[in-house]
């Protein structure tokens, strides 16, 4: 008789361990999800105002300058002239003058362009910001490397071709934004590219301080092209 009762006491013990093990598993699970709903998480609201307002701050002229450009730049003025024109038509020759400059372009966005509406917290904690259209925001000649060719008419004189001269180099400036402009709308997608390495590099610590460990960021540099960044 004892040990027909010890047989079935044995067969209860790994029954009684396992509900055990259940109902402790499930405790800490329970105290787990209370300590969680304990800890405030960052919600899309402090996402939006941690982004905007660490790009404000790094851009205090309104305009972030997220990369640069080299070029050249060629700018091309030509002058002819005529003795009494109408009767004589005495052609005194064109005098032309040309200039080439290489440059360095500096381009970004206007910070008023990114909106709260660009930046989303999506449901993995990915951070989530459409890049604004990139324009050129300023640019700066070589002029220590300046190339200057100058061809004066056969009766024209010297004055009129140091005249020229200068007028192509005042037209340098605006020969290098054009070619800025052109190299953007070219090259677009490159351009985008190291704008949002820049602004990944430049937002995360400020994601970090508002509770975001690890940020992770996905940039949408066009309808159909984005960039994930780690």
């Amino acid at each position: 008789m004892p040990t027909s009762d010890a047989t079935p006491r044995r067969r209860r013990w790994p029954i009684v361990v396992a509900l055990l093990v259940g109902v402790l598993g499930l405790g800490v699970t329970t105290v787990w999800e209370g300590l969680r709903a304990l800890v405030p998480r960052i919600t899309e609201e402090d996402v939006r105002v941690a982004v905007t307002t660490t790009v404000e701050r790094e851009a205090p002229a309104s305009f972030l300058v997220t990369g640069t450009l080299d070029a050249t730049a060629t700018a091309r003025v030509a002058n002819r002239q005529t003795f009494l024109p109408g009767l004589l038509d005495l052609d005194l020759g064109t005098s032309e003058a040309t200039v080439r400059v290489p440059g360095r372009i500096a381009y970004g966005f206007d910070v008023r362009t990114l909106t709260p509406d660009r930046i989303r917290l999506l449901d993995d904690g990915t951070v989530e910001v459409t890049l604004p259209a990139l324009t050129v925001f300023s640019v700066e000649p070589d002029l220590g490397r300046m190339d200057v060719q100058t061809r004066r008419g056969w009766a024209r004189s010297a004055e009129s071709a140091d005249a020229l001269e200068g007028e192509a180099l005042r037209r340098v400036s605006g020969a290098l934004r054009q070619q800025g402009q052109s190299v953007l709308a070219s090259d677009a997608l490159t351009a985008r590219q190291n704008t949002a390495t820049a602004l990944a590099a430049m937002l995360r610590p400020a994601l970090v301080a508002a509770g975001i460990d690890e940020p992770r960021f996905r940039f949408r540099l066009s309808p159909t092209v984005v960039q994930d960044v780690g």
